[in-house]
């Protein structure tokens, strides 16, 4: 339940707005509520999914709302009603059973403290000292919840923790739990009782048997209740509840940052242990920690996805576009590209069928990965983007996705730091009894489209045009040990590459012959 304050109460995604619905279809600000006194109006802010009301598109002046008027906002659908005390069905899980007292969870925290102002020369000296003693209960009550759920990570520890407690404080034989499921109905993910292993969930507990009415009401006021049974040897009561022998029940929502989360639903069937104001203040403190503790344990989830589907997408694509994906994850990705000048960079091992021909395929493929895992390494700390692996080789990209006047000369550093690392590889290899490995290198510059290729099911970040082709000839032409560049890659060069010119070659798909240099390159 969101309760509007005086004024307006703009509704959209964006994290200032008074209320936030998280939906890709919501726009930042997508309507406003205001209330003047017990009036409110809904007005659209010019969304592009529009607000409804009532099945009808919000447009033009401002629309009043009635109790019962239902509003629809992308995937959310919103009820207005006036805050009225709650009345409850007489359906049979609640024949014979009155509202002993109803709560807002927060209130255990404002009425807890000590006696109303200017009520303290009515409270007698003993009355007070019991007030007192009450509230430290519950404040010492919520340290020690914020202690133990705070050191929970997963949802079903909270859950148990949270029954546990209630079996502890209260005179609670059940306790059950709800949760909110993604399209807004209730799922019953936790029971416990007081014959339980330590009120620990119990999956051989049943859910209980209780009023849809007042489970609803819960769910939609966000209030806590107490309900009392008054009529147990009244003959009319229904058989169900007889056998159910319910003499109290307790229910309290869950509310977290985003809404309803959950309710927790408890009942008692000792007449002599009836649940009371001080059990309901209990309840509403493990329900307004539970619902902090799951909040919590859903953004260490959510920060433990965010981890794995950076460390996924880091594997593959550049940093930037990473960073993008990760800021806003209903972008649409969509297949296209941007000309732009690059430097691509071609690796390849050398005599890599003799060397598979002489081993079994299981050291082939661990030798692979190694030399993979090696290059890809070298290509990152260079900041360039590994687009692909072809074969035994590795295309890489320098300029993508963003364009620095510095491109060839990181590209051509990383292609030397490759084969110092080729050096320090082969040396292991010796070691074990292995033959060593060569690695040629070719690298140019030029223009290219860069962006996202492949079919709406299955895309790949890459570069096409004549550019990387070019590179790859080249990369042909280099004997193991060798990093070739192209005129255009030397040009864009500063005089920290030092290279040795070679004779001009016909490339293939080229009409002219090519200028082409070796790079000079030293172990350190």
């Amino acid at each position: 339940m969101h309760l509007l304050a005086e004024g307006e109460t703009v509704v959209g995604r964006d994290c200032k707005a008074g209320l936030v619905l998280e939906d890709a279809r919501i726009s930042r600000r997508h309507a406003v509520l205001t209330r003047v006194g017990p009036r409110v109006v809904v007005g659209d802010l010019g969304s592009r999914n529009g607000t409804f009301l009532n099945g009808r598109r919000v447009e033009g002046t401002v629309q009043p709302l009635a109790a019962g008027d239902v509003l629809k906002v992308g995937d959310f659908t919103l009820l207005f009603e006036p805050q009225d005390a709650i009345v409850f069905a007489q359906d049979p899980a609640v024949a014979g059973m009155r509202a002993v007292l109803q709560k807002a969870p927060d209130e255990v925290i404002h009425s807890g403290i000590g006696p109303a102002a200017g009520a303290a020369r009515e409270v007698s000296a003993e009355g007070l000292r019991f007030e007192l003693e009450k509230k430290t209960r519950v404040l010492g009550l919520f340290y020690e919840l914020s202690r133990t759920l705070g050191s929970v990570f997963t949802l079903s520890d909270v859950y148990d923790k949270a029954i546990a407690i209630l079996l502890q404080v209260t005179p609670a034989a059940r306790v059950m739990i709800y949760q909110k499921a993604e399209r807004g109905e209730m799922r019953h993910v936790a029971s416990g009782s007081r014959e339980g292993a330590g009120g620990q969930t119990d999956p051989t507990v049943q859910p209980l048997r209780v009023s849809k009415t007042v489970f609803d009401t819960v769910a939609r006021q966000r209030v806590s209740v107490l309900l009392e049974n008054t009529s147990h040897g009244d003959p009319s009561v229904p058989a169900s509840l007889k056998l159910h022998q319910t003499h109290s029940v307790m229910a309290a929502p869950i509310v977290g940052r985003t809404g309803l989360l959950g309710v927790i639903y408890t009942d008692q069937q000792d007449v002599r242990q009836t649940f009371s104001s001080d059990d309901l203040d209990l309840l509403n403190a493990v329900a307004v920690q539970t619902g902090i503790a799951l909040d919590t344990v859903r953004a260490h989830e959510a920060l433990q996805r965010e981890a794995k589907a950076r460390e996924k997408y880091e594997r593959f694509l550049p940093q930037q576009l990473v960073d993008d994906v990760m800021l806003d994850p209903n972008k649409e990705i969509r297949p296209g590209g941007v000309r732009q000048t690059i430097t691509a960079l071609f690796a390849d091992l050398r005599g890599f069928t003799t060397l598979s021909e002489a081993n079994s395929p299981e050291t082939v493929v661990d030798l692979l990965n190694r030399f993979f895992t090696l290059m890809s390494e070298v290509i990152f700390r260079h900041g360039g983007t590994l687009d692909k692996y072809i074969g035994d080789g590795v295309l890489a990209l320098f300029g993508a996705p963003y364009t620095t006047e510095r491109d060839a000369v990181k590209a051509v550093r990383a292609a030397i730091d490759m084969q110092r690392a080729v050096q320090i590889f082969n040396q292991e290899l010796v070691a074990a009894g292995q033959a060593h490995i060569g690695v040629g290198i070719g690298i140019n510059t030029g223009s290219a489209i860069v962006g996202f290729i492949g079919s709406e099911s299955r895309l790949d970040y890459t570069a096409i045009g004549d550019t990387v082709n070019t590179a790859a000839r080249l990369e042909h032409l280099a004997k193991a040990g060798q990093i070739i560049i192209s005129e255009h890659t030397m040009q864009a060069l500063d005089a920290s590459v030092s290279y040795t010119q070679l004779e001009a070659v016909q490339v293939k798909g080229r009409s002219a012959r090519m200028q082409i240099a070796n790079v000079i390159w030293s172990a350190k």
